[in-house]
């Protein structure tokens, strides 16, 4: 018992000392300025001006700072380019899918996909219920859906098909196949 208490006092005491290092940290940079002063102007040039004045000389304090009127530009990709950022490259690999049937709704409810995608209906509503999935296509036969279950179909031709789930229309839906 006695040794539990001592290793219950050391972690306690490790944590409480780690934790006494505060809030300050530093990137590892240390300045010591011994009585210079450092400035920076609104260009990043760094000014060094020592503590004792008398050594300063006029023409270090007194700098030529041209202000020019010139406006940032702003680039903007020509018509009929392709904007930067993130971009779905097709590899040509079939994809897949899911939606989520939850809180009584089907989220995605539009989905758009290429030919051998395969799309996941996972059930995860709350309360706890099965779900009956239609397809109005007929490209399935009726599928029932518990909880935390899925149900998949790979869609193998360009269209536009229907799906729902058996009373409760709000969680219809539709997948397009370009």
């Amino acid at each position: 018992m006695k040794i539990k208490v001592l290793v219950l006092l050391f972690v306690l005491s490790a944590v409480v000392l780690s934790g006494c290092t505060g809030d300050n940290a530093t990137d590892g940079k240390v300045n010591v300025t011994d009585g210079v002063n450092d400035t920076v102007d609104e260009n990043g040039i760094e000014d060094v001006i020592n503590g004792n004045e008398s050594d300063i000389s006029p023409d270090i304090t007194e700098q030529n700072h041209t202000e020019t009127s010139e406006q940032p530009t702003v680039d903007v990709p020509a018509e009929g380019t392709v904007p930067q950022g993130p971009q779905i490259i097709d590899t040509g690999v079939p994809r897949t899918y899911t939606i989520r049937l939850e809180k009584f709704l089907s989220t995605p409810n539009t989905l758009q996909v290429a030919p051998e995608d395969t799309v996941f209906w996972i059930n995860f509503n709350d309360p706890v219920r099965a779900f009956t999935i239609v397809s109005e296509n007929g490209l399935w036969e009726n599928r029932s859906i518990g909880y935390r279950q899925s149900f998949g179909y790979t869609f193998n031709e360009t269209g536009t098909y229907n799906y729902s789930i058996m009373g409760f229309p709000r969680m219809s839906g539709t997948i397009i196949v370009k």
